[in-house]
């Protein structure tokens, strides 16, 4: 790892463990925004240090009924994870997969599910994490020999504790993605194919249903492509993108050089209100990091990078050339 690299994961690790904290004054939430929003691999760095601390909780809390109600004042784990991230934050992202206490419980089949605009993170009983992204649904049922998760609609993004013994299987339309010590996410979203974007780890795909086909092993940093009616397709993603991709898990999204015309059908996801665009403009493209749920925002920074004229209502938004004929 570099030296760069290092001083980023030691600087996320201190604002994880921070806002973890509840700590932030005004004042460093507003660094805390523009230190996240400064470089890309910040957002990967900082979404890192999260799934430590996280871990970290859920391997000695004991339970996840405590996870939930304990308060940072009760419990005695919060100086050791501040040594462990900010004084080792290296070694324990590379350890980030252990677990060291077991949890299994006979549960019934639990249903999860978020609104538009909301992100929810879902901890589950063998110490995995799910974080379902905006308009999704999955439901969890765990059995003394399997893990299984049915993503019905919308994205999430799994990290899943090591057990060998009960692999961890995502069902998603016809597709079984299979892990066992990973980090990756899965999306079914309308009129696009299934994805699966590997972060960390393998997982292995394979249709399900009375053809099932050949299993398609798929390695970190990279992104497969299971349309409904052609074979998976997967290669590799440069790291940039994969923080891109994974930046909705903080609340953002993160365009690079994208058109306005997809831009506006990520933010459509995210919001009720619309953004509307003059079919003229709608092949500018625009860069940078916005809140997802803003779309009123992201859409006066593009007219005003791309000197576009701005209207805003209740429960929209319009961009169009200049009246004075200015593209």
């Amino acid at each position: 790892m570099s030296t760069l690299n290092q001083a980023i994961d030691r600087q996320a690790a201190e604002w994880a463990v921070k806002r973890d904290l509840g700590k932030l004054s005004a004042d460093e939430q507003a660094a805390f925004e523009l230190w996240l929003a400064a470089d890309i691999r910040h957002l990967g760095a900082y979404g890192r240090a999260e799934a430590v601390l996280g871990r970290l909780e859920r391997v000695h809390s004991g339970s996840v009924d405590q996870l939930r109600t304990r308060q940072p004042s009760e419990s005695p784990t919060w100086a050791r994870r501040r040594v462990i991230l900010t004084g080792a934050v290296a070694a324990s992202l590379a350890a980030a997969g252990f677990v060291g206490v077991a949890f299994w419980r006979n549960n019934r089949e639990q249903v999860f599910t978020t609104g538009i605009g909301q992100v929810r993170e879902v901890p589950l009983a063998d110490g995995s994490l799910v974080v379902l992204n905006t308009n999704s649904r999955m439901s969890v049922k765990f059995t003394q020999d399997k893990r299984e998760v049915h993503l019905l609609q919308g994205e999430a993004l799994f990290d899943v504790a090591k057990n060998k013994t009960r692999p961890f299987v995502v069902l998603v339309g016809d597709m079984r993605v299979r892990a066992v010590g990973t980090r990756f996410t899965v999306s079914m979203l309308p009129r696009r194919p299934i994805e699966v974007l590997v972060k960390e780890g393998v997982v292995e795909l394979k249709r399900s249903g009375p053809v099932e086909g050949t299993p398609v092993r798929v390695n970190a940093n990279t992104q497969a492509l299971a349309p409904s009616d052609a074979p998976i397709v997967a290669a590799g993603v440069a790291q940039s993108k994969l923080d891109r991709d994974l930046a909705w898990q903080f609340g953002r999204i993160a365009l690079d050089n994208e058109t306005l015309r997809d831009a506006v059908d990520e933010f459509a996801r995210y919001s009720d209100i619309h953004i509307v665009i003059d079919p003229a403009v709608a092949n500018r493209t625009v860069t940078g990091l916005f809140v997802a749920n803003d779309p009123i925002g992201f859409a006066k920074a593009a007219a005003g990078v791309l000197k576009l004229d701005v209207q805003v209502n209740e429960r929209e938004v319009r961009l169009s050339g200049k009246v004075d004929g200015v593209p």
